[in-house]
């Protein structure tokens, strides 16, 4: 390992850029697997402040949790450990005093036996970096103990983290997490404190993307520490959770408190340049065609989305826009007042409630032309479905596959009637190993049918088709679109979200659930998704044109495009 030392001006703090040597001749196998390393920023500096003591505990606080064999074994109620302690830590004045604070954290763990692995190669612990360990103001004593215990290998399962089996796949599952009612959370900081602790290391240990954060996630623990200590009520504890969410630059990032969830279905608003327009109005609606929003319940349009933008997780910015767009939708939905711009004149409407969502059809499959077939992908919900699918589309020409819903996980089958390769594509996806907190190994993906009797490999599909994507898809069906692609699909409307993992939940105090991508995915034919999301062979974009004529740009062009193939 070698390491490259940065000086900011403009900051108090020393970044180390950690560029690990694995990266340039290659990782160390270990029991044959394939580790992913990638460079990191991370902070190694902790002069003692006010801010730098709850750091400091935060951080010693994570590691004896995912690695301290008493801990991971259950023994111990590890946040009571912090919370009993945690008024010494307030009134520490010095170094020595908080020292003295963890090493009774240490000693409370109690004493123990731990297996240290002497095949394992330290440097593939991607999240676990130790250099704030040599320059902190922790004291030698401490700085060995903890240098000792992270080098254990950790036994599974272990009582906070463990994998489990989902209906689809293998899904890491962080468990014993308690809730904590919300009167502690307004009264009492070290709760608030206990949850930002919570939060920030399970992303610290278990989040495969941190190497494409805008900003060090060790900067952020101490910029949110104050913010959570001085959220004294469940508003401002709630927008603390919000907010720390959005520096993950990743659209899973949602939690049970995340304003508006999408209704793509709903697809009533979007945004045309820096206008919030009316493109699909729902019946019994006030709205038009072609009108523009220039205000919500009071508030300037420009004022509200803002002021969304701040609390939403997101990869990139078109993700944002169109994600505002569907809160937007909600509210339109529920019932608001509106200031509205209809050819060149404002109104004021006060927007129905319950409005009803138009319904689609429950058929998969729509005929557009006699040699053209659409597909709304979110209608097959079984591998059943799957089959019959393609029993429907097997001697059609062309096929239109739409991702502009969230498919099941069941679609993964059409791909064992598009290819004779059992492998996805070379898709590698990262894997946490457990038994290394901190360290991800690459798997290639299997399809799911290839020893299923229901299988039979002379069945392809040989046809032409179009896969449609817009701005909210996301996750699984980015990897679908891959998937199309790599199969011969022409990609057709506007980036996905750039937002790709499996997703594992987190109980949080004050009866919030969050959301983690556990999971990474790289894709050697297209590289990383995450952030930039999957750009389409032919982008189309909405325009006041489009909307004023109902049409659905991004389907038009399939169209258009295959019959040009003709």
């Amino acid at each position: 390992m070698f390491i490259i030392k940065l000086k900011k001006s403009d900051m108090r703090k020393t970044i180390y850029i950690i560029l690990i040597l694995a990266i340039l001749i290659g990782c160390k196998k270990v029991d044959k697997r394939e580790y992913f390393v990638k460079p990191i920023e991370v902070v190694c500096d902790y002069p003692f402040n006010d801010t730098t003591k709850w750091a400091i505990t935060c951080r010693v606080w994570g590691l004896l949790k995912y690695y301290h064999p008493n801990v991971t074994a259950g023994k111990l109620d590890w946040d009571k450990v912090f919370l009993d302690r945690s008024h010494k830590i307030n009134e520490a004045q010095t170094p020595e005093d908080v020292n003295t604070v963890l090493m009774e954290m240490i000693q409370t763990a109690g004493s123990y036996k731990g297996k240290v692995d002497k095949s394992w190669d330290c440097s593939l612990n991607m999240n676990v970096n130790l250099c704030w360990l040599e320059n902190s103001f922790i004291n030698d004593t401490i700085k060995r103990e903890l240098q000792k215990i992270a080098s254990f290998t950790v036994r599974q399962p272990a009582h906070y983290v463990s994998y489990q089996d989902d209906t689809y796949r293998i899904v890491m599952a962080f468990t014993n997490e308690k809730d904590y009612d919300k009167i502690n959370l307004i009264i009492h900081y070290d709760y608030r404190l206990l949850a930002l602790f919570r939060y920030w290391n399970v992303f610290y240990y278990f989040f495969p993307y941190k190497h494409l954060l805008d900003q060090s996630w060790d900067i952020i623990l101490e910029e949110f520490i104050p913010q959570f200590i001085n959220a004294d009520n469940l508003e401002k504890y709630h927008e603390a959770l919000l907010k720390i969410a959005t520096k993950l630059n990743d659209g899973h990032a949602w939690s049970t408190i995340t304003p508006k969830w999408p209704v793509p279905e709903a697809n009533i608003t979007v945004l045309i340049d820096t206008l919030t327009a009316v493109r699909t109005p729902h019946e019994q609606s006030l709205l038009n065609r072609g009108d523009v929003i220039l205000a919500i319940n009071g508030m300037d349009i420009k004022n509200f989305r803002d002021s969304l933008a701040e609390i939403t997780p997101s990869s990139h910015q078109l993700y944002t826009n169109a994600r505002i767009c569907s809160m937007i939708d909600h509210f339109i939905l529920e019932g608001c007042e509106l200031i509205i711009l209809r050819n060149g004149q404002e109104l004021t409407i006060i927007e129905n409630k319950k409005l009803r969502i138009h319904q689609e059809s429950s058929q998969p499959l729509t005929m557009i032309s006699p040699d053209i077939g659409y597909v709304n992908l979110y209608l097959v919900k079984t591998t059943a479905d799957v089959m019959k699918l393609f029993d429907s589309i097997e001697h059609i020409p062309y096929i239109i596959f739409d991702l502009r819903n969230y498919p099941s996980y069941a679609n993964t089958w059409l791909f064992c009637f598009l290819t004779d390769n059992r492998h996805f594509f070379g898709g590698l996806t990262h894997n946490h190993d457990l038994l290394h907190c901190g360290s991800y190994y690459t798997k290639e993906e299997i399809l799911p049918c290839i020893n299923d009797e229901r299988y039979n490999s002379d069945k392809k599909y040989r046809g032409k088709m179009v896969v449609l994507t817009y701005a909210l898809t996301l996750s699984y069906p980015e990897v679908l679109a891959m998937f199309f692609r790599y199969h011969g699909a022409t990609l057709i409307g506007t980036p996905t979200a750039g937002a790709v993992g499996s997703i594992s939940y987190l109980t949080m105090p004050g009866e919030i659930t969050a959301y983690v991508a556990t999971k990474g995915g790289y894709y050697p034919p297209f590289g990383y998704v995450q952030r930039t999301g999957v750009i389409p062979d032919i982008e189309v974009y909405p325009t006041m044109e489009s909307i004023l004529e109902g049409k659905d740009e991004i389907l038009e062009e399939a169209i258009k495009y295959l019959n040009n193939l003709k």
